[in-house]
């Protein structure tokens, strides 16, 4: 164990840079010879090997790639940030699946510990938690979302009715089986299991959740899949500006730009990085932040021709392994 530590120590950060870089370009082997092998195999079973079978060959193969840069970033490193290699994915991904004709493969990963989790606004007593209720408001009033004061309280207040384990409507906004039973279905009284799932909560509505060309939608900012703590160093600018009433835009600018420089990458580690240009006296919640995650999001889009695949993959990264917890198909 000592010498594999030390190994790992000698390795460098300009090493794993390295070598993340390179699986990450690896996309595209991972993509073609994965799907010529499996391909080969199944020409040998039948003459009806179509694009639509290969493009979900293709899926799977950019997807094990994904799964491959996460576990070594998680071998390799204590904290995560937008400066590694799993975050400009998208960007290497351009490369894979060129030697198919009319192949490609687009990749993009998430942190979903860099997102607000729903499941996290209760406490264990089934209240509120102060601290994530403020949070939640915090995001929902933004003016991106062009929700009023009475649609933030209606969401948040049923979203509570949804997760507590009693039968009592939290005031005037809340929302019990007695709103429910009319469409269909009963108030769940337990966690959420998708993020999708908070369409059926009264007040959330697919164009505040998914958004239209004149107002953003909450979706990309919201999980199930974190925990009561946000990567301060992952979180999108909405969430950011959501953690403390005396965020502004700017500063929120201000800090994605110190997180984003190579030069900041050392102090990246510690959740209090933000005081270097924090010039307010109440601090961010810190104990709700942290530098490190465990949940990431793969999200890609194989085009073979005219065939379309687009998987969304959850992934649970515990020490040396990236375990997929939820696939979905769109």
């Amino acid at each position: 164990m000592r010498g594999r530590q030390g190994n790992r120590r000698a390795l460098g950060k300009d090493g794993v840079a390295l070598i993340t870089t390179l699986l990450v370009i690896g996309l595209l082997v991972a993509s073609v010879v994965e799907f010529n092998r499996i391909a080969m195999t199944d020409i040998q079973v039948t003459n009806h090997f179509g694009d639509d079978k290969k493009i979900i060959y293709l899926a799977i193969s950019g997807m094990n790639a994904a799964k491959e840069v996460l576990e070594l970033d998680g071998l390799y490193t204590q904290h995560d940030t937008l400066l590694e290699e799993w975050a400009k994915a998208r960007d290497y991904s351009e490369y894979a699946g060129l030697a198919l004709e009319g192949g490609k493969v687009e990749v993009e990963i998430s942190d979903e510990n860099g997102k607000i989790d729903v499941n996290h606004l209760l406490d264990d007593y089934g209240q509120f938690d102060p601290i994530q209720k403020g949070i939640l408001e915090r995001l929902l009033r933004q003016p991106r979302f062009g929700l009023s004061e009475e649609e933030v309280n209606t969401i948040v207040f049923s979203l509570k009715d949804w997760l507590d384990q009693d039968e009592e409507m939290s005031g005037i906004y809340g929302a019990e089986d007695s709103f429910y039973r009319e469409k269909g279905y009963l108030c769940k009284n337990q966690p959420l299991d998708t993020i999708e799932e908070m369409l059926l909560v009264r007040g959330i509505t697919e164009e505040i959740f998914y958004g239209n060309p004149k107002r953003n939608g909450i979706r990309p900012y919201l999980t199930v899949h974190g925990s009561d703590q946000i990567n301060i160093n992952t979180a999108p600018i909405p969430v950011l500006m959501a953690l403390s009433q005396d965020m502004s835009e700017d500063l929120a600018m201000q800090m994605d730009t110190y997180r984003r420089d190579e030069s900041n990458e050392p102090d990246l580690a510690s959740n209090l990085w933000y005081k270097a240009m924090w010039p307010h006296a109440n601090p961010l919640p810190d104990r709700y932040l942290t530098t490190s995650s465990r949940t990431f999001s793969i999200h890609l889009r194989a085009t073979l021709r005219e065939n379309v695949k687009q998987v969304r993959v959850v992934v649970s990264r515990p020490a040396g392994r990236a375990d997929i917890v939820y696939w979905q198909e769109m």
